[in-house]
């Protein structure tokens, strides 16, 4: 066959191949998808197949992707009704023809770097290769914590097996995969549920390997004002069911390999990021909600050894506490207590006495528990009080005293 060629190491791919195609969904983000689009026009190599499918909107998405098809000759539409993110991934995976194939949402953007990502797969031969995410409310742009934390201690090349911080990188979107590798061990995103990344990219960055990584974004992770993302919509039922599937799905894969470390370490990923956002919720949840929380914790701590739980920050290792033992009524007194402003879902109407109250209760919680000692309780408890009490001016100055005043020492 007729060959081309197509990394730097002198791989040959077939002629007319596309050495990359991008699969980009799309459901009502009318406001956002002319930008993803000339973000691909901008970021992508010359010649990259485009497909884009517009997964049942009901806005003027569809429009503006048959637009942008009609001016790029590499571009074309699939026009579908909803059937969720998954399944239009899968859809668009089937169609593509290039050497690797990467996927964006379409309220996102490429980044420059993206190229970069793939050149660094090509040179290496590389089945995966992986780069850091930027966030963007549309105003502001910080580094994605989730994935500085999957990547900041790795070097230029990582293997999940042995580098125990890639289990932080399960987004699917910043990511290049050999297209063959995919067909090769039947990835394909889950259909009809909300978390479609988790159980594709574990079993990739796997399977993979050696992993080349990029440490300057490749790609711009969008944050929602409204309140529509599926992190946003964690007091839904469907959001926790989904995800308690994801997490077993994993450890189910690690399990049948072997990969106890990975295990545990995945498991305390999901403790301390995943978890908080639904036990957050308990308050306002309904008895069913409440249930299948309990039978989520009940799989994260039954296999978690008893050093790593003793190393949990205090209030998470409350929060468990109270789930094992079935004490729901206590448990949500707790979270109601002391989950941040922010994770609230009504404004908090709470008096700064009832404040006080509810944060004295969880102190005499975790004193019964034997997770402080009295003095530790005593001394939060003293000065949760007066952070309450305090205007928040006063707040703010008393804090930067503190400060100055522990010295370099403190």
């Amino acid at each position: 066959m007729p060959a081309a060629l197509g990394a730097a190491d002198g791989s040959a791919r077939p002629v007319g191949q596309p050495e990359l195609s991008l699969v980009v969904a799309v459901h009502d983000v009318e406001p956002w998808v002319d930008s993803c689009l000339a973000s691909i026009v901008t970021s992508a190599p010359d010649g990259t197949e485009v497909i884009l499918v517009d997964d049942g909107s009901t806005d003027g998405s569809g429009e503006v992707c048959d637009r942008y098809a009609a001016a790029h000759p590499s571009w074309r539409v699939i026009h579908q009704p909803n059937a969720g993110l998954g399944a239009a991934r899968n859809v668009g995976m089937a169609e593509a023809s290039g050497d690797y194939v990467g996927f964006v949402d379409g309220d996102d953007l490429l980044l420059p770097a993206y190229t970069t990502m793939l050149r660094r797969a090509q040179h290496a031969g590389a089945d995966v290769a992986t780069g850091a995410v930027q966030r963007t409310d549309g105003s502001r742009v910080w580094r994605s914590g989730l994935h500085s934390r999957a990547l900041d201690p790795v070097g230029e090349v990582a293997s999940l097996r042995e580098d125990l911080s890639l289990i932080y990188d399960t987004t699917a979107w910043n990511k290049v995969y050999r297209r063959s590798f995919l067909q090769q061990h039947a990835l394909r995103f889950p259909e009809g549920v909300l978390y479609e990344d988790l159980p594709v990219t574990v079993r990739a960055l796997y399977f993979a390997g050696s992993v080349p990584c990029v440490h300057e974004p490749v790609y711009s992770w969008r944050t929602r004002e409204e309140g529509g993302s599926i992190t946003q919509r964690r007091n839904e039922l469907a959001n926790l069911v989904d995800r308690f599937a994801a997490v077993r799905d994993v450890d189910g894969f690690l399990a049948e390999h072997e990969l106890a470390d990975l295990r545990a370490a995945h498991d305390l990923k999901v403790l301390g990021l995943d978890l908080p956002l639904y036990t957050s919720a308990l308050p306002e949840a309904d008895d069913e909600y409440r249930t299948t929380y309990l039978s989520f914790v009940e799989h994260l701590v039954r296999d978690l050894p008893e050093d790593r739980r003793n190393a949990l920050p205090p209030t998470l290792r409350l929060y468990l506490e109270l789930a094992e033992a079935g004490r729901m009524e206590d448990l949500v007194a707790a979270v109601r207590a002391r989950r941040g402003a922010r994770a609230w879902a009504t404004d908090d109407s709470r008096g700064r006495l009832q404040r006080i109250r509810e944060d004295l209760a969880t102190y005499r919680l975790e004193l019964e528990l034997g997770l402080v000692t009295r003095r530790q309780a005593t001394r939060r408890a003293a000065a949760t009080t007066t952070k309450i009490l305090l205007p928040e001016r006063l707040r703010d100055a008393a804090v930067g005293l503190r400060r100055r005043g522990a010295g370099p020492g403190g």
